[in-house]
């Protein structure tokens, strides 16, 4: 019988940061930032991620120097990473550790593995997912405290996504602590909007939503107007009880 092979995966990054989008926006957190993603959003902000092949760039210390690791790690190695940088800084300075993107269900067995030696460092786990990937989810759910869940709306895509696929998760997700995040362009308008938001509620009315105008670093990608904005609140508002505007506050810090 031939041995069980270590799991591995590319990394892209391991960082210390603020959260800077979503329910934990504010709380400072150790990134783990995958490599390799299933979609094409036009508006990526870490385009790099979606490369398989590169060096993983570690963080030694919180907003400190930093080291390159040659892909791909095991989960030692990626735990020990971790670590490493909890332990540079005082106690109480992270919240939490977020498992990023690229898309982190591409690994969901690595991401079982990861969790269950990151446990020993009580810090809750939160996923940020394109909600894309049900199947993956449910090998995972139990091992991440919060889901960080995009709805990836039509207008704002060089393509459409899998509806299907993504009523699935958003009915799995709620097994664990979930929020929405709806990326905003000026092309959204609030037919569209209604209708992601009537999809949502028929799940769950309570789950809190988060707007994000999207951050212009694509040319001709812009936000919504002020006006606009607060009209789409009010759309939803109309489906969800929990609606909120947020942009990427790490960008108006100048954080990554």
């Amino acid at each position: 019988m031939a041995e069980d092979r270590e799991l591995t995966v590319p990394v892209a990054e391991v960082f210390s940061s603020i959260q800077g989008e979503g329910l934990l926006a504010g709380f400072q957190q150790v990134f783990v930032r995958f490599r390799g993603c299933d979609l094409d959003c036009p508006y990526c902000d870490s385009p790099d991620a979606r490369k398989l092949s590169g060096p993983c760039s570690l963080e030694v210390a919180p907003g400190g120097e930093t080291e390159e690791l040659q892909n791909p790690l095991t989960v030692g190695q990626l735990a020990e990473a971790v670590r490493r940088l909890v332990g540079a800084g005082p106690a109480g300075l992270q919240h939490s550790i977020a498992l990023t993107g690229g898309e982190p269900l591409l690994h969901a067995e690595f991401i079982v593995e990861l969790a269950a030696q990151l446990r020993p460092l009580n810090l809750p786990i939160m996923l940020e997912t394109n909600g894309q990937r049900p199947a993956d989810l449910r090998k995972v759910i139990s091992a991440v405290d919060c889901v960080a869940a995009d709805y990836k709306l039509d207008s704002t895509m060089s393509r459409p996504v899998d509806g299907e696929a993504r009523m699935q998760f958003l009915r799995l997700a709620q097994h664990a602590r979930t929020f929405v995040k709806m990326v905003v362009t000026d092309a959204v308008t609030c037919d569209e909007l209604s209708r992601a938001c009537a999809e949502i509620a028929s799940v769950d009315r309570g789950v809190p939503v988060f707007l994000q105008p999207v951050s212009p670093v694509v040319e001709g990608i812009k936000p919504p107007s002020p006006r606009d904005l607060l009209a789409l609140r009010a759309c939803a508002l109309g489906y969800l009880r929990d609606v909120r505007v947020l942009p990427q506050i790490h960008r108006l810090l100048g954080l990554r």
